[in-house]
């Protein structure tokens, strides 16, 4: 989860109450009473605590103002002569003085408090008054100490209390120039000045006031530069007086960062340097360790724990970018680190026990938040299961699917693309990765679903609403699973893998159920092209796994390639029959098989109306082929017929016409008429050809004929024997009849 600030934060592995409650406890002032407790004695403090890093010690000094208001009575004086003050319980060096110098002071030890009894100097009467100054040390702890203090040239922490009766107390912190303040707790008032910063509160109860003030100088922190292969630039920023985190968090870093690096597998996230800065355990809120995605910063427990270095360091990449659900990253970031450092043969820590549901801690992940600050035995306990089975879920999907497909899944998180790629570009989808994208991804569609992986989901995950997502899951990828077999290669359109992937399995069931008919389709188009010898285009594939909305257009296409197959197929067994002698007489100048190979080409290029035209043009040359015979056999036997005629008919149309002619020239007078008339037929009355005046005179082309002899009287001398016999003319040797 991401914390205030973009933090990611993990808990402390020992799985103790809160540490910052823990020095809360320790720090925060008991109820203090004067060590007269005879009523009326006025106290008005003001303290100063004054940070020293060069001595490693926080330097307190209270000014105290003591005023005895108890009256007299007629038979009682009333005064005081000590008084009683709690201090931290980590005061040192306790002593008291006023102006005439050191007074007496004593000190015992509680659990919680330095109980400090100052001795006065003299009685203090009614109405009179008396001051004096309470000095003490807070020493800071050495590093993983059980002291809540800690003080150094880098960083320093302590807890601030406040003395006085209400309304009579002031607290003030002052530390040197180059340290910056937090405060937890109640508030305190900041200003900076060249000298330093001053810290001031005017409590109104002052006994009960009480502060962490965290102060660090960031010029002061170690720099030690780690430089690993793949651009990974780390600085580690520790306390000056702690060598050893320094060693610890340097040496885990270089052997297990590039372990984890490659067990991931997606490149350095972070583009600068990535500081890893030493922290007080208290002051991380219960924590070891704060990845703070904003500022691309971790800072880790003082604890020397090189698991917890991991965990951080795995942050850069595990965190709400990746996977925005809190139990998701935290748990991966515990997975991984587990095996990185197993990897380099580190301190891993153990493996988590099975959750038990009963335990005080018990927590849905879905519903596990990021508390910001563990302060109660029951955020704690909440934040310890959290943990443990986060890692214990996780660690069932990573070993489910192994770390070649973890490394797919969180690249394909990384880039936002979908869990059910397809024959392209995988298409980009929302950036918001949830615990659905995490099943997709981590469980190849290729192989079912592993059962406890999705049990472990139900068991620890999910509540009663998403478990009602999960119920229409495992039926559409076993759906979805039977369509990438039937395919054989043909992957499914964006059309059904989008619903798939938005878990809308009610909307891609029907169109699965589509894409499962074309793939019917496709298989018939294989085999019927197959027995032709066809070779496919890609079209009918493009066609499916292109379809945007529907696969219409692939079933139209789909129902076209069967129907150009089976024309080719029947133009194929028509081309191949032995054609008889009508037939081949019926083909004399046609060639149907080179339209048949035309038409193959054609479907081989895609070209199916061409194909389609081209093999039935050339089915129909051979069908028409026998009645196309026959009729050219006919006009042949005509034409035979008709040449072996024409011969016979000319001689007969010639003889007639010189029997027409001869007769014609027998009955015909003995001149022409040489002025322009035709002659005279006999009988026939001659008349002269009119003329048009003024015209010229078209001579009437003569008749052919023979010539006649020079005697009018006489009988013609035959051309021939004899003129040939004219079916109802005169008979032979009979003079021509008369009109």
């Amino acid at each position: 989860m991401v914390g205030p600030g973009g933090a990611l934060v993990r808990q402390l592995r020992l799985g103790l109450v809160a540490a910052l409650l823990a020095a809360g406890v320790a720090l925060a002032p008991p109820s203090a009473t004067p060590a007269l407790a005879a009523g009326g004695l006025q106290i008005a403090a003001d303290t100063v605590y004054t940070l020293d890093p060069e001595a490693r010690r926080v330097h307190v000094a209270i000014d105290v103002r003591l005023t005895n208001t108890k009256p007299n009575s007629a038979t009682f004086v009333y005064f005081y002569r000590h008084v009683r003050f709690p201090l931290q319980p980590d005061a040192r060096a306790v002593r008291a003085t006023d102006s005439a110098g050191t007074l007496s002071t004593t000190t015992k030890q509680h659990p919680r408090y330095v109980e400090a009894v100052v001795h006065l100097r003299a009685n203090l009467y009614y109405r009179d008054s008396k001051s004096f100054k309470i000095r003490y040390d807070l020493v800071g702890g050495d590093p993983r100490s059980a002291s809540p203090i800690r003080v150094g040239k880098a960083f320093a922490t302590f807890g601030v209390w406040a003395w006085g009766d209400p309304g009579r107390g002031s607290v003030e912190v002052r530390t040197p120039a180059g340290f910056g303040s937090t405060i937890e707790g109640d508030e305190l008032q900041i200003v900076n000045s060249t000298a330093g910063q001053t810290l001031t509160a005017r409590p109104e109860t002052p006994e009960t006031f009480f502060a962490i003030v965290s102060s660090e100088n960031r010029q002061a922190y170690g720099s030690t530069r780690v430089s690993l292969e793949g651009d990974v630039e780390i600085v580690i920023q520790a306390w000056p007086e702690d060598d050893a985190w320094d060693e610890t968090v340097g040496d885990t870093l270089r052997a297990g960062l590039p372990e984890l690096r490659e067990l991931i597998g997606l490149d350095w996230p972070v583009d600068h340097d990535l500081n890893i800065r030493e922290r007080f355990t208290p002051a991380l809120e219960g924590y070891a360790g704060v990845f703070f995605t904003d500022d691309q910063r971790i800072d880790v427990s003082e604890d020397l724990d090189p698991v917890t270095i991991m965990h951080e360091a795995s942050h850069a990449w595990f965190n709400d970018s990746l996977f925005v659900e809190r139990w998701i990253y935290e748990g991966l970031a515990e997975e991984y680190a587990w095996r990185a450092q197993t990897g380099v043969d580190g301190e891993a820590g153990g493996l988590p026990d099975r959750p038990d549901p009963r335990d005080p801690g018990y927590v849905r992940l879905g519903t596990w938040t990021f508390p910001e600050v563990i302060r109660d035995q029951e955020t704690d306990d909440s934040e310890r299961y959290g943990y443990d089975t986060a890692f214990w879920v996780i660690h069932e999907v990573v070993t489910a699917a192994g770390p070649d497909q973890m490394r797919l899944a969180f690249e394909a998180a990384a880039t936002d693309v979908t869990a059910y790629p397809g024959a392209g570009t995988p298409e980009k989808v929302a950036a918001s990765d949830g615990w659905k994208r995490l099943l997709d991804l981590a469980q190849p569609i290729e192989d079912p679903d592993e059962a406890k992986v999705v049990k472990a989901f139900e068991d620890f995950v999910l509540g009663s609403s998403e478990r009602r997502d999960l119920a229409g899951r495992d039926e559409a990828r076993d759906a979805y699973r039977a369509l990438l077999d039937a395919g054989d290669g043909w992957w499914p359109s964006w059309y059904v893998r989008e619903p798939m992937g938005d878990w809308e399995f009610e909307r891609a069931a029907p169109r699965m159920a589509e894409a499962m008919a074309v793939l019917g389709l496709r298989d018939q188009i294989i085999a019927d092209a197959a027995s032709e010898g066809l070779t496919l285009d890609g079209g009918l594939k493009t066609a499916y796994e292109a379809a945007p909305d529907g696969y219409e257009a692939a079933t139209k296409l789909a129902t076209d390639q069967l129907a150009a197959i089976a024309s080719i197929a029947d133009a194929h067994a028509k081309v191949d029959q032995a054609p008889d002698l009508i037939a081949q007489l019926g083909l004399i100048g046609e060639t149907p098989r080179a339209g048949y190979d035309a038409a193959r080409a054609a479907f081989e290029r895609g070209r199916l109306q061409e194909a389609s035209a081209a093999a039935v043009a050339a089915a129909v040359l051979v069908t028409k082929a026998p009645a196309v015979g026959q009729q050219r056999l006919l006009v042949g036997v005509a034409v035979a017929v008709l040449v072996l005629l024409v011969p016979a008919i000319s001689v007969f149309v010639r003889r007639r016409r010189r029997a027409a002619l001869a007769l014609a020239l027998a009955s015909a007078p003995a001149a022409v008429d040489t002025a322009g008339f035709r002659p005279a037929v006999p009988g026939e009355n001659r008349a002269p050809l009119e003329r048009d005046a003024g015209a010229p005179i078209e001579p009437v082309q003569p008749e052919p004929s023979g010539t006649l002899a020079a005697d009018p009287d006489g009988a013609p001398t035959p051309l021939s024997d004899g003129p040939p016999d004219v079916e109802g003319g005169p008979e032979r040797g009979a003079s021509p009849p008369v009109a």
